[in-house]
């Protein structure tokens, strides 16, 4: 990302292939290239790759093809490229930039694997529909160092991960294929574990540990009270010293930026894990010690590691607000830790770029730019795009509310957190839903600099550990979930993908398996949360996972559809809108519940019937196996919130009028049914996946669950109001 544009000249020479009724050999293709750019390089291993699969051979000499790879900034920008077919025999990509050429050689090693070889290749030009595509990724470095919530199975499973070289080897080239340009890694006080600090030589610590005894629901999120260097606290999983992870990380920072990745280190405040206590450093924002030690590590982080490219921070939801107000507020105190210590770093190399990103919450943009005045370089702000629930509307409607007026204001421009907090279990895959959503983001207010990161809080995109297919288990996230990863990386670079690319790729992925109904059955799966959402939203991670049916404390109870109106804007009437209809005999105003449940059944029978036929498909291979089972999966889910959501609606009108005796009984019905629907969603989820514990709700247990699910019948039916 840092390098000079200099001409970048990639020649690969091919022997012209001869079509007709006999089928002769694909002949060698000569490859000569610049691999001193690990970016082109990269490409053109993909390009051999896609090649070699499709017949030629790689390592001939005779040239009839020709293929070159340049550089012209000129019609194209950053990230843009041009593949171009000259005459009969010189197909040359034209990349804007390195990346650009990176991508243009992604693009023809795609098409030749797509289409069956150089044949099939095709004239295009793209350049970014949105300029920076990120994933937001809690990372579990340590025990002693917690990202923002590391009570769930997927965390504490993941730290010896994080570790682990091949894994971001296999995570970054994946991200540079999809089109991510940006990773965001999301802590809250890492450095004592990541770098050398001279000046409290005593606070670093070696070696990476995980907590000795089991995380549950009790455990405390913010460590708080937790010596940190009390080894009975901890057990080592991997022997390191610090200045092996120093190694270690530049290795994997310098593979980001060969990949054409920005890396950014997010944080929440106030936190000083493995140093609080020492040196009269803590967690009160008016310590000048404390100030003085969080600048520091910031500015010794920059240094130690040049190819981050920026920081980000949040206001805090671990800061003493009465205290910080005599530093003249919580943005005033973040200028003196983090905007300083970048400073620190121009200061001392100033042809350096770092970018600063300011999130918006629980802060105040205009308090935001007034203490920042004086930053040197690209300043951005964030927003909490959708709340949390990515899986809900393609309109969200909270950044035009709770910030488009400062945002005009101000002119700052604005990141969007895209917070999936909804699906972390089950391959989700729809198109549509994607293309829609992106093409309604305010670009407007992203200036053409921002973009957006992807990413949950209640969970760690790592590796998987439920899986109970050996072949499947352990398989890195962002490879389950392909699809779904492919969609928001390629479609935020290339909104003009169509149905037709999209189908191409399932049909590589599952040869046997007919892509149309594949395409379809998936969408349809896909649409149920999201349904659900629109009719019970809730705008936090720790209220609702809809997987599960749960939040922090538990089980979802048909109360708390009494309690939270559905998704601003979305038309849906609450349960107690609709039931005053019904007693007033009037007209409804709206999309009624029984409504959305009657959606939700529809979009279950087609699930369930694309997945029956493709069951049918010979030689399905494992994957494809699962990914059908996950869409079972979903349709039973929403076959279940269908009759819960009936059963709401009655109960409704029944406690509106404990006259209306036949409104429980139909609420009993209705929540029976529930019972049934979620015996067979457990059925089929726990085929294949064991229980686990989400960081930001509660236990995702299948038949643990199936027992409240039956005892809220009993308790409807007891219901005397």
């Amino acid at each position: 990302m840092k390098r000079t544009m200099a001409l970048l000249l990639v020649v690969l020479f091919a022997t012209a292939f001869t079509t007709g009724n006999s089928c002769e050999a694909k002949q060698k293709v000569a490859i000569t290239f610049n691999d001193n750019d690990p970016m082109v390089s990269f490409a053109v291993g993909d390009i051999k790759r896609a090649l070699s699969d499709a017949g030629y051979g790689v390592d001939g000499t005779a040239a009839d093809l020709q293929i070159a790879f340049e550089i012209s900034s000129t019609g194209m920008g950053p990230q843009g490229f041009r593949i171009r077919k000259e005459g009969g025999n010189v197909t040359r990509i034209v990349g804007g930039d390195l990346c650009g050429a990176m991508y243009g050689g992604l693009e023809l090693a795609e098409m030749i694997t797509l289409g069956g070889g150089l044949d099939a290749v095709q004239e295009k030009a793209s350049k970014p529909y949105l300029f920076r595509r990120g994933l937001k990724f809690n990372i579990p470095l340590d025990a002693r160092s917690p990202s923002y919530d590391d009570t769930g199975t997927a965390a504490q499973k993941n730290i010896p991960v994080m570790w682990d070289f091949d894994f971001w080897q296999e995570f970054l080239d994946t991200l540079a294929r999809n089109r991510y340009n940006v990773l965001t890694l999301w802590t809250k006080h890492p450095y004592p574990g990541w770098m050398k600090l001279e000046k409290y030589p005593e606070i670093g610590y070696d070696d990476v540990c995980v907590l000795k005894d089991e995380v549950t629901t009790t455990t405390n999120r913010q460590w708080d009270g937790m010596d940190m260097y009390d080894g009975d606290n901890f057990k080592v999983v991997k022997k390191i010293s610090l200045d092996e992870k120093i190694a270690f990380w530049k290795k994997v920072f310098q593979l980001a930026d060969d990949r054409g990745i920005e890396v950014y280190i997010f944080h929440w405040n106030i936190f000083t894990f493995g140093a609080k206590g020492k040196h009269g450093i803590n967690d009160r924002p008016d310590n000048e010690k404390t100030i003085e030690y969080m600048r520091y590590c910031i500015g010794e982080f920059l240094k130690t590691y040049p190819q981050i490219d920026g920081i980000g921070v949040t206001a805090g939801e671990h800061v003493d607000r009465q205290r910080v107000k005599s530093v003249g507020g919580i943005e005033q105190w973040l200028w003196r830790t983090y905007g300083q210590a970048v400073m620190d770093v121009k200061r001392a190399n100033p042809e350096r770029e770092l970018r600063f990103i300011f999130r918006q919450h629980q802060a105040n943009l205009g308090n935001i730019v007034d203490a920042f005045k004086d930053f040197d370089g690209p300043f951005n702000t964030g927003h909490k795009y959708a709340r949390a629930r990515l899986y809900s509307t393609t309109t969200s409607p909270y950044l035009d509310i709770e910030y488009r007026k400062d945002l005009e204001r101000h002119k700052v421009p604005c990141w969007l957190n895209l917070r999936n907090d909804d699906m972390f279990v089950f391959r989700w895959g729809d198109a549509d839903y994607v293309r829609e959503f992106l093409q309604n983001v305010p670009r407007d207010l992203m200036r053409f600099e921002a973009g957006f990161y992807m990413g949950p809080d209640g969970f760690v995109w790592g590796r998987e550990f439920i899986s109970k297919e050996p072949d499947l288990s352990g398989e890195l996230e962002v490879n389950k979930h392909w699809y779904r990863f492919m969609l928001w990386g390629r479609l935020g670079y290339d909104l003009t993908l169509t149905r037709d690319f999209f189908e191409k790729r399932l049909k590589n992925r599952f040869p046997k398996a007919k892509p149309a109904l594949l395409y379809d059955t998936w969408a349809a799966a896909s649409q149920i949360v999201p349904q659900v959402n629109h009719f019970f939203f809730r705008v936090n991670d720790f209220q609702f996972s809809p997987e599960g049916c749960i939040y922090d404390r538990g089980f979802l109870p048909v109360d708390q559809f009494f309690q939270h109106p559905p998704l601003r804007g979305s038309g849906i009437l609450s349960v107690q809108e609709y039931a005053s209809s019904v007693i007033r005999k009037k007209a409804f105003g709206g999309i009624t519940p029984m409504e959305v449940s009657d959606k939700l059944d529809k979009l279950a029978e087609k699930a369930l019937n694309g997945v029956k036929t493709l069951r049918k498909t010979r030689y399905a291979n494992k994957e494809l196996a699962a990914t059908l089972t996950d869409m079972e999966s979903m349709a039973y889910l929403g076959r279940y919130y269908a009759d819960k959501i009936r059963g709401a609606a009655e109960l409704a009108v029944f406690r509106a009028d404990p006259t209306r005796k036949k409104h429980q009984a139909s609420a009993v019905r209705h929540l029976t049914n529930a019972v049934k629907e979620w015996e067979a969603y457990t059925r089929a989820a726990s085929s294949q996946y064991r229980p686990q514990l989400f960081s930001r709700t509660h236990y995702m247990d299948w038949a643990k669950i199936l027992r409240e699910v039956k005892k809220e019948v009993e308790t409807v039916r007891s219901s005397k109001y």
